[in-house]
């Protein structure tokens, strides 16, 4: 569907499902998205959800499967689990800096971190600093959005677009001074 409607890169995450099984879909979708140019990014590891601290841990991406993984499905990208979870975390955030670099030496496919929203600025500085190309990070521009709509006491959405987008483009620009990006395109 997301080829077909011209999107231009797809992200199937099927990190949840065993690792031979995530092999073989995601290499199906690479040779059915690279025929019409588009790119794929795909996970090893399984990045969880931020209320499930124990699971995070024993969950992280294995250094030998990048290799394989990469040179078997053909992606463009590949996300990995270093530490991070999707939401708002319930214990302390962490990012496993030495599991990243023997990933980064592993491979040249850019690296993505899932999971970035809620680690604090200065773990994911060091992350884009380290060698990740691509940190995600929906959860905090959902939050600022939320907050700035709630402070303007929005009851109408039509209304409250602007607020939306204004909260988007403040953490946005946040995030681009935390990265190092600005003045960068």
């Amino acid at each position: 569907w997301a080829i077909r409607s011209g999107y231009t890169g797809i992200m199937p995450d099927r990190s949840d499902k065993p690792y031979e099984e995530n092999v073989a879909e995601v290499a199906e979708l690479v040779k059915i998205a690279h025929a019409v140019n588009v790119s794929v990014e795909g996970e090893i590891g399984h990045v969880g959800m931020g209320d499930e601290p124990d699971t995070i841990r024993k969950n992280l991406v294995q250094p030998e499967m990048v290799k394989d993984y990469t040179e078997r499905t053909g992606v463009d990208a590949l996300a990995i689990a270093i530490g991070t979870t999707h939401g708002l975390y319930a214990g302390k955030p962490f990012i496993d800096f030495d599991l990243l670099a023997q990933c980064l030496a592993i491979t040249d496919v850019p690296l993505v971190l899932h999971g970035g929203s809620s680690t604090g600025d200065e773990l994911l500085a060091q992350a884009a600093r380290s060698g990740i190309c691509k940190i995600n990070i929906c959860t905090d521009l959902l939050m600022n959005a939320a907050r700035l709509w709630n402070e303007a006491g929005v009851t109408d959405a039509g209304k409250g677009v602007k607020y939306l987008r204004q909260g988007y483009k403040e953490k946005l620009v946040h995030y681009m001074n935390v990265f190092g990006q600005v003045d960068k395109f």
